[in-house]
């Protein structure tokens, strides 16, 4: 059965909303978005129709658009993209030439974006959460010898958040501390703290990553993964080149499930300890799945020991626990909050560890 349309009109506003939220991150987005909404006949934004409903999001079109932009990068539209021409843009008002090569580009090369928009999901997988990730593991208590877990992982990069060498300065500049390997890729984090905080993480007897669309970086595929960074942030692209470098030489084991498939799976596991992380993806799934999900887990922290970490917007994902000053003020429900929850002898213990950039470019403890 066709899915149902979505109209012309709340094609325009989905756009437009993007495209205003965007601006100051990445001022080629902002200028395609309002280009999109703004021209007089559908036939751009209308391809995003070719998408599944939970899909159906700008970001997913002009990564489709991206992808082919990266493979045709002689084209009079890849010349507005940063990411081919190494060169920033500002946010402009004009938009006839832009909107001119935009709907040539898209003339040519329909039926390789409807093809992209129908099959693929945006799976940014960035790595910059790894140092996220790495503080709220580093919490007591520290874990050995656990099997990492990754649900929604995309292509598994952030499997390696004990490797990423990791560089953390206080927003005052009172202390710089570092972890990790100096031969893998850098990140770096602010955060907004006086103390320096615990970096050490546990050992993993495991990696494995599970994703509907598990992405092989050893395969073209990984161009989808560049394509879905968004083409103004260019730190963002070349460190994920260089953690696709570093998994095709350090691969882990990635599995074909969805999130609820996924822990199918976590249950018949006999690891002493499971830990699972989640970054940006519960809020992909319908409430009741996110129910499901949590309910899960919680039974399965009765039976066995796991460590759960999320990293998560509280706005779309209020099914989860988040702290409360956050979750229910509407202006901080829109920031990406990270909460650890430890079952030990069955006992839960839940920690909101604080707020972050949704790219890891800062941490704001609690």
């Amino acid at each position: 059965m066709p899915q149902e349309r979505t109209s012309d009109k709340e094609l325009v506003a989905l756009f437009r909303e993007f495209g205003r939220s965007v601006g100051s991150r990445a001022p080629l987005y902002a200028n395609l978005s309002e280009a999109i909404a703004q021209d007089s006949k559908p036939h751009v934004r209308g391809l995003l129709n070719s998408a599944p409903l939970p899909q159906r999001r700008p970001v997913l079109l002009l990564a489709a658009i991206h992808r082919i932009v990266l493979e045709n990068q002689g084209s009079p539209l890849a010349q507005w993209y940063p990411s081919v021409t190494g060169v920033a843009r500002e946010q402009k008002h004009d938009l006839a030439d832009l909107t001119l090569d935009l709907n040539e580009f898209c003339d040519t090369y329909r039926s390789e974006i409807i093809n992209l928009v129908r099959t693929r999901h945006t799976q940014t997988n960035d790595i910059s959460r790894s140092a996220l990730l790495r503080l709220a593991l580093a919490h007591q208590p520290v874990v050995n010898n656990s099997a990492l877990i990754d649900v929604g992982c995309s292509a598994g990069l952030n499997l390696h958040l004990d490797a990423y060498h990791c560089t953390y300065t206080a927003e005052s500049g009172s202390w710089t501390i570092a972890a990790g390997d100096t031969a893998a890729p850098a990140l770096r984090c602010s955060v907004r703290a006086e103390v320096t905080p615990d970096i050490a993480v546990g050992t993993f007897t495991q990696r494995i990553g599970y994703d509907p669309h598990p992405i092989d970086v050893r395969t073209d595929d990984a161009m989808w993964l560049l394509a879905c960074v968004w083409p103004d942030q260019l730190d963002r692209i070349a460190r994920l080149k260089s953690a696709i470098e570093w998994m095709k030489q350090n691969p882990v084991e990635l599995r074909s499930r969805d999130a609820l498939g996924a822990l199918d799976e976590v249950e018949g596991m006999n690891d002493s300890h499971i830990t699972i992380i989640n970054s940006w993806v519960l809020s992909y799934l319908s409430d009741d799945d996110q129910r499901e999900y949590r309910q899960r887990l919680e039974q399965l922290g009765q039976r066995r020991d796991l460590t759960w970490v999320y990293l998560e917007q509280p706005s779309t994902t209020s099914v989860l626990q988040h702290d409360a000053s956050i979750a229910n003020n509407p202006k901080r429900s829109e920031l990406t909050a990270i909460t650890r929850i430890d079952w030990l002898g069955g006992t839960p213990q839940v920690r909101h560890l604080g707020t972050m950039h949704p790219h890891g470019y800062w941490f704001h403890p609690s």
